[in-house]
């Protein structure tokens, strides 16, 4: 038993390094593409001029939402990869940020924390 946990937590590195297939990639692009030409005509018949309204949240979302899954490939822009990579001392700092501002938040409370605690049996304390 000791040594198949051995041998898993060997194979944890190359599950790490293990890329997507490019040719996943490429296929997930070509159904979304298709997905958003064909959405207007098949939209048309049943919501007529909405439809291009419509198609047009559709292919923001959609795109978006590909260009994103793509830009996880390679999130730190380690293999040279020219899409939108991430900032990690952005994303830190706003991180930083956001926990300042719920403990600043947390401060300005009008009551005290012990204040309306509601036991296990339903009453107040």
């Amino acid at each position: 038993v000791d040594q198949d946990l051995r041998a898993v937590c060997a194979t944890l590195p190359d599950d790490r390094d293990a890329r997507m297939p490019l040719a996943y990639v490429h296929f997930v692009q070509i159904l979304v593409d298709t997905l958003l030409v064909l959405a207007p005509f098949a939209l048309y018949p049943r919501l007529g001029d909405l439809a291009v309204l419509l198609a047009t949240m559709l292919t923001l979302f959609y795109r978006g939402f590909v260009d994103l899954s793509k830009s996880f490939l390679d999130p730190f822009g380690n293999d040279g990869s020219l899409g939108e990579n991430f900032q990690v001392d952005t994303l830190l700092g706003e991180t930083n940020a956001g926990s300042l501002r719920w403990a600043a938040a947390g401060a300005k409370l009008p009551f005290s924390e012990f204040e309306g605690l509601v036991t296990s049996r339903g009453r107040k304390k």
